[in-house]
């Protein structure tokens, strides 16, 4: 299991492609961007069957949960788990909660009286008395880490949540496309941005990939000792433009380039496909500029709706004073 952290409305740097024009006239050279900075953390947990443990979403708050944060959260569609801190981080009490009511619940029928293992990094919430206790009365190995190691150890490092911040990244920018910049980004939009990168990501190749190139199953330690052998010194590579000098070099790069160019020449012909192709590019922006702000339209509507903090009802008494919500108990807190 691991955390991760989601700044809302903030996208992974990447490359972007624009016309000469554009860039010339200096209106667009980065990607659009949310200005929502609201914290949000989710726990990951994944088995080395190629199989994974329900999400939980942390979100930022102190008050507890409020509707208007799960509005598209619909149970037996979303399989995760919702809870709140201060920070928007895990601690103590939300830790204890998750080992208890998410790993162990969901985990304890494939487990049989078989002990499970669960690998940690070294938080100081994961080894707590209490976090520990639990683990050793409930037939759980508790493995650790070592400081620094996660990005080489950890599978949900090494192969899953890179894709999972691309995805989201990549869903995250559709949806400031689609609305335009005309809607800012709320803690209500991250579950369905969330939800499909998820759903994309931790899928059964790309888990059991992680597992393997950890070496940690199937077991291989030289998996991860090859990746630090020293590489042997490169000899020295003598070029042309190395040895030229700054003109010399920039003289060589010239004819190359020259030489690389094809002919520019344009005709008549040419000139008019040209203008067909700009006209049918001009005609779909403007389609789906139109959709987008229909779409644009309703989300404002549904924020209209009324906010109210959820009316979460605890059945039970649990090691931990936190409670992780499943979308069952959502959805009772609706009908109330």
């Amino acid at each position: 299991m691991d955390e991760k952290g989601f700044l809302l409305g903030r996208i992974m740097p990447s490359k972007r492609i624009f016309s000469k024009e554009l860039w010339e006239q200096k209106k667009i050279r980065k990607a659009l961007q949310d200005g929502s900075r609201d914290w949000i953390t989710i726990i990951g947990c994944i088995c080395a069957d190629g199989s994974s443990v329900d999400p939980t979403i942390i979100y930022e708050g102190t008050d507890g949960l409020r509707n208007e944060w799960l509005r598209d959260l619909e149970a037996g569609k979303h399989q995760v788990f919702c809870c709140n801190s201060p920070s928007g981080w895990s601690n103590n009490d939300l830790a204890l909660a998750w080992v208890e009511q998410v790993f162990d619940r969901l985990t304890k029928e494939k487990a049989k009286r078989d002990y499970r293992m669960l690998l940690v990094d070294g938080h100081g919430s994961h080894l707590t008395p209490s976090f520990i206790d639990y683990c050793d009365t409930h037939r759980i190995l508790l493995a650790v880490y070592p400081p620094h190691a996660t990005h080489s150890l950890q599978p949900l490092d090494v192969g899953v949540y890179s894709p999972l911040a691309l995805a989201y990244s990549s869903e995250l920018t559709n949806l400031l496309h689609s609305d335009q910049g005309l809607l800012n980004m709320q803690k209500s939009d991250f579950l369905r941005i969330f939800w499909a990168a998820y759903t994309s990501t931790f899928t059964a190749d790309n888990i059991l990939s992680s597992f393997r190139a950890t070496g940690i199953h199937p077991r291989d330690r030289d998996v991860v000792i090859k990746r630090f052998k020293t590489p042997p010194p490169r000899a020295d590579i003598d070029t042309e433009i190395g040895e030229a000098g700054d003109g010399d070099s920039w003289r060589h790069l010239s004819k190359l380039f020259d030489a690389a160019m094809p002919d520019t020449s344009k005709n008549a012909a040419k000139q008019l496909k040209q203008a067909f192709h700009s006209l049918q590019i001009q005609n779909e922006l403007l389609h789906h500029e139109n959709e987008e702000l229909r779409g644009s339209i309703t989300t404002r509507k549904q924020r209209k709706s009324e906010r109210k903090l959820l009316n979460l009802q605890q059945h039970e008494e649990y090691h931990s004073t936190a409670v992780v919500w499943s979308p069952r108990s959502y959805g009772t807190s609706q009908l109330g």
